[in-house]
């Protein structure tokens, strides 16, 4: 999503947060780096005994995806066929499997649509070709092909087929590191962290990866903390956020042993606080996995695993209206709440509490904060310190 249509999402679950924690906020307007590949806006919030000032960083790469959906389908069959297999044979797809069921679901999803396309189309080839047998070399060149295109419109479109093939071809491309934008694109990330750390304006930076943002996430960190050591071990904690993570998609695979080292030194990293948080009706998560231990490096305490269950965060007839569209409950992640709940990415966003108080108080969180919105600083103390966050996320 490119940056004004992020900036209009954000500012109407805004609105959301506000109906739902009793607070008002007003946003800036977005504004661009001059590279254009950051884009920056401020909200500033307030509760009846609170105020918070934050800088929302959206670390861009929409521009990539838009040039990935403009190919021809003949062109991203192709792609993705090469994807498709080196995910196979690589062992990944099975890795999958073997760490979360669900996830090796989705994974296979657009392979059993593509393969029941083409059953159709043959099976209407034979059909038409039994109806006119005189013109049987003509109708097997014209009817299959026809049918295909047919079905990968529709209901390939609804399944978002298109979408998911781009998704996994580019996924390969990042594995083996033969996408050379997206390589500086992330130097570019890690260099913008650095100048936000060093910047004493802020009392707290949160870098949020969404989906297959989570696994961007290490990589732009451990750029940074490989750059500028000193955010390592001195000073403020980087505070890091994986929601509805994919950071297994790539690190499973046996090229990703770059990655799966990034993730490692991270982990080890003294200034570095991770969390991830998990949902069960999230296909596109890996559910009930530590993803340093799914690695298998050395467990540090890193990243906090914390589950949610996305149908206590919204009203009961949006979670029904969200229910069958799994990639709507997947990007409720980074959606406003329609009640209050431990986890609320608007919270984090724009909300008083520290980020190790909000993981902290976990499902105490709530407790904290009267009908009117007034928080219980006393209390909150007991979980931990300090306001105003930057925020830097990413998404897919």
């Amino acid at each position: 999503m490119p940056p004004d249509g992020y900036h209009q999402r954000f500012a109407r679950e805004l609105r959301r947060f506000e109906g739902t924690w009793n607070a008002a906020a007003t946003i800036s307007p977005p504004t661009l780096s001059p590279d254009g590949q950051v884009a920056s806006w401020r909200i500033d919030t307030r509760g009846p005994n609170w105020r918070v000032e934050t800088d929302f960083r959206l670390l861009r790469w929409d521009d990539m995806v838009r040039r990935d959906g403009a190919r021809p389908g003949w062109e991203r069959l192709l792609f993705g066929f090469g994807a498709y297999r080196d995910f196979i044979v690589s062992g990944a797809a099975l890795a999958y499997f073997r760490t979360n069921w669900r996830y090796g679901l989705f994974f296979a999803a657009p392979l059993v649509a593509l393969a029941a396309f083409v059953a159709i189309a043959l099976l209407a080839d034979d059909f038409a070709i039994r109806l006119e047998p005189a013109l049987t070399p003509i109708l097997a060149a014209v009817v299959a092909p026809l049918v295909f295109a047919g079905l990968w419109v529709w209901p390939g479109g609804r399944l978002r087929l298109a979408y998911m093939i781009d998704d996994w071809i580019f996924a390969n491309d990042f594995t083996h590191r033969r996408h050379r934008d997206m390589e500086e694109r992330l130097d570019r990330f890690a260099e913008q962290l650095i100048r936000d750390a060093r910047d004493g304006a802020y009392d707290e930076i949160v870098i949020s990866g969404h989906s297959l943002g989570a696994a961007f996430l290490p990589a732009v960190v451990d750029r940074a903390l490989r750059r500028d050591p000193r955010l390592a071990s001195g000073g403020k904690p980087l505070n890091l956020m994986s929601t509805g993570s994919s950071l297994l998609k790539i690190g499973l695979h046996p090229a990703a042993g770059w990655l799966k080292s990034a993730v490692g030194r991270i982990a080890d990293a003294p200034a570095v606080y991770w969390v991830e948080y998990q949902a069960l009706v999230d296909v596109i998560n890996f559910y009930k996995t530590d993803p340093v231990e799914a690695l298998g490096l050395p467990n540090t305490g890193k990243p906090i695993v914390r589950r949610i269950h996305i149908r206590d965060m919204l009203d009961t007839a949006t979670y029904r209206r969200f229910r069958g569209d799994f990639f709507r409950l997947h990007r409720q992640f980074v959606m406003g709440n329609d009640k209050r709940y431990f986890y609320d990415y608007y919270l984090v966003c724009c909300g008083p509490l520290p980020f190790e108080t909000l993981v902290s108080a976990h499902e105490r969180l709530t407790s904290l904060f009267d009908p009117d919105g007034v928080v219980d600083i006393k209390a909150s103390m007991a979980f931990t310190p300090v306001p105003e966050p930057c925020v830097m996320g990413w998404g897919s």
